[in-house]
């Protein structure tokens, strides 16, 4: 399932936003000479303003690689389920009967939802007067470059675990193996609530 347009993201995403940081430099001297005097940041913090849709595809990665380490549910499921999914590819012997799909999909939904809770007026500026369908494309695309981002973070982490740990793959992995069905289990309960939510919320658009 995939976010119909813009609109729907920001909807979807505004009780969890992520505020943009703002600073706040108040000066009590004029003096020019005076050198304590510091150069204030522009209004977006030093971030460059895309000029298109490559530069706002590589500040959407800037702005995820920040925020993807908040507290935030969105982020935390995104997080939870890449590292699933790395461990399936490390661990491929374990007793689940893993279906990765809704967790996938679910992930695909809330990322799209993210990218542009992030935005400032410049990205709109960019995103906002494309056709719906090419709105949604960029998001897509997006979604897919930031999951695989996860994916291929974790798996690497795993493999650089398995290594330190002194231990062989099959050791490791079935020290885990545990922890990680509990992981699968509530990944998939949420994957099929959170979805089956959203398609009932979309059959009536």
């Amino acid at each position: 399932m995939a976010l119909k347009t813009l609109s729907i993201a920001l909807a979807f995403f505004a009780a969890i936003a992520v505020p943009a940081n703002a600073q706040d430099q108040n000066q009590n001297t004029t003096d020019p000479n005076d050198k304590s005097i510091l150069i204030p940041l522009d209004d977006r913090g030093g971030l460059p303003v895309p000029k298109n849709l490559t530069d706002l595809k590589n500040l959407s990665l800037a702005f995820w690689v920040k925020f993807r380490g908040t507290s935030q549910h969105v982020y935390r499921y995104v997080n939870e389920a890449a590292q699933f999914h790395a461990y399936t590819h490390v661990c491929k012997r374990h007793e689940l009967n893993v279906t990765l799909a809704p967790i996938t999909e679910l992930s695909n939904y809330y990322i799209q939802a993210a990218i542009p809770a992030h935005y400032d007026e410049p990205e709109f500026t960019l995103l906002e007067p494309l056709p719906k369908k090419e709105q949604q494309r960029f998001l897509e695309d997006m979604s897919s470059d930031l999951y695989a981002f996860e994916y291929g973070f974790r798996t690497s982490t795993f493999s650089q675990a398995i290594a330190e740990s002194g231990k062989t793959r099959k050791t490791f992995c079935a020290n885990i193996e545990n922890d990680y069905k509990h992981s699968y289990i509530a990944l998939r309960a949420i994957a099929q609530r959170r979805l089956a939510e959203f398609r009932d919320r979309t059959a009536f658009d």
